[in-house]
């Protein structure tokens, strides 16, 4: 009995790892936006090597517990449990800032918030993954000697077949998420008007989001009106306010686009994936929700204005929208 209890509880620390790590393919785009948001060092975000290999280091270590013999599958054990109680710090530490931070649990699939909820479940998965480094039983061995020799891969197997259970749920859920925030997500005008995303699929549209409190964006601001002239050929350009009008009113540098700008809170930018402001998605048919996000002054422009376009700048403005 102490062998299948054991084996069950490192059988699903392993499997938690295992299903985060097969959830995060195909993902590295939007965890790398986590690992920035979370605060974590630059060479983890800075491109997407790290966020394409982490989902490798949960996949082997949650394997390795399931698959080795004892006692050499205690070793992949307490890397699970390492990793557990780096996440319970990470999330403990983001849950104290004053501003909501995005998790992407699980590829996507848990709360996307992090919050309290958050700690507890990962406080739970501390306690699991040390109460299987201290039974430190493997599945497959114990499956092996207690049923038959053939059964040594069926642990493993067992826990890949959850995560593509949970990738297939994932997939459905997010098609009916995202068909939702089609349906439903709009932008208002100054005077309180609603209209639909989807109004800006045809033309296709560059929509350039700023907050009224963001440094960056009062010095991208400067430099929107001359973007029209520069827009690559078939594209609109529209400005979002995140917040409402009188935010901005006061503001010498967002006065003048006011009654011209569409304003939405964050969570439109949110479904956008745009990380921060300045930031910038693409809206066509084919990208209802917007593609090619980014952010930053630098990253827009090279996004929205055509090439050569620094050739054609007005020479008065040419220094400063070059920046």
């Amino acid at each position: 009995m102490i062998d299948w209890i054991g084996s069950l509880l490192t059988w699903l620390a392993a499997a938690v790892l295992v299903t985060s790590g097969v959830l995060k393919f195909g993902t590295a785009a939007s965890f790398q936006l986590t690992l920035s948001q979370f605060g974590l060092p630059r060479w983890t975000w800075k491109d997407e090597r790290f966020a394409r290999a982490f989902p490798w280091i949960e996949l082997v270590l949650g394997l390795g517990a399931i698959l080795l013999p004892s006692p050499w599958q205690v070793v992949p054990s307490i890397g699970i449990l390492a990793l557990f109680i780096g996440f319970l710090v990470l999330v403990i530490q983001v849950s104290r800032r004053p501003s909501t931070v995005s998790c992407n649990c699980f590829g996507g699939l848990g709360d996307d918030t992090v919050g309290t909820r958050t700690i507890v479940r990962n406080a739970v998965l501390v306690a699991l993954a040390l109460a299987a480094v201290a039974a430190h039983r493997s599945p497959a061995s114990v499956g092996s000697d207690r049923l038959a020799g053939w059964c040594y891969p069926l642990p493993a197997l067992l826990a890949l077949a959850v995560a593509g259970a949970l990738v297939v749920c994932r997939t459905v859920a997010t098609r009916r998420r995202r068909a939702h925030l089609v349906r439903t997500l709009t932008v208002q005008d100054v005077d309180g008007n609603e209209m639909p995303i989807t109004e800006f699929q045809d033309p296709p549209t560059f929509l350039v989001f700023f907050s009224s409190g963001c440094g960056s964006c009062h010095s991208v601001v400067e430099h929107f009106r001359w973007w029209p002239n520069l827009l690559k050929d078939g594209w609109d350009l529209q400005p979002v306010f995140l917040g409402r009008p009188e935010e901005f009113r006061s503001q010498e540098a967002f006065a003048p686009l006011v009654e011209h700008a569409w304003y939405a809170d964050r969570s439109l930018a949110g479904a956008m994936q745009v990380a921060g402001t300045p930031g910038v998605a693409a809206v066509d048919a084919e990208h209802p929700l917007g593609h090619l996000a980014t952010s930053g002054h630098g990253a827009i422009q090279e996004l929205v204005l055509r090439t050569g376009w620094r050739d054609e700048l007005p020479s008065e403005s040419a220094d400063q929208t070059a920046g």
